[in-house]
């Protein structure tokens, strides 16, 4: 495992790049973290870094929002948030199975600890917070 310590956004910025140069085609990143830790701030700097021209928001009340980017090989961030699910769900439960088969296609999903059945294939990402602006992010 991975630690890696943010002072600022401009750090989270940095991670993110870091962990975009290591993703694989068809991979998923699954990030946990409580409430406020910046798993969203951390999506957004991935989108940033993808060439997203849309503002990223949580799709906490949607599930589900589909951005397309300006990467050579990376055409769509799928950004999941799995906040309101009540249990842990299957990822065939909420319409995913495509999208993550789809190689061209980022996912990234907030409180992927709800979800069941991931696949091997990912990144995980623990992020605590530590202070006011800073985090620790833990990458296996």
């Amino acid at each position: 495992m991975e630690k890696i310590e943010s002072k600022n956004i401009n750090d989270t910025k940095g991670i993110a790049q870091d962990i975009l140069t290591k993703v694989k085609p068809g991979q998923l990143i699954a990030l946990v973290g409580n409430l406020g830790a910046g798993k969203t701030v951390f999506v957004k700097a991935l989108a940033e870094s993808l060439g997203v021209e849309d503002n990223v928001t949580s799709p906490t009340f949607v599930l589900m929002k589909v951005y397309n980017t300006k990467h050579e090989s990376i055409k769509k961030l799928v950004h999941v948030d799995c906040y309101r699910l009540e249990g842990k769900e299957d990822l065939a439960d909420i319409g995913l199975s495509e999208y993550i088969e789809d190689e061209n296609n980022l996912v990234v999903i907030e409180w992927a600890d709800k979800i069941k059945n991931l696949p091997d294939n990912i990144i995980r990402i623990n992020i605590k917070s530590t202070g006011e602006e800073s985090r620790l992010f833990e990458i296996d």
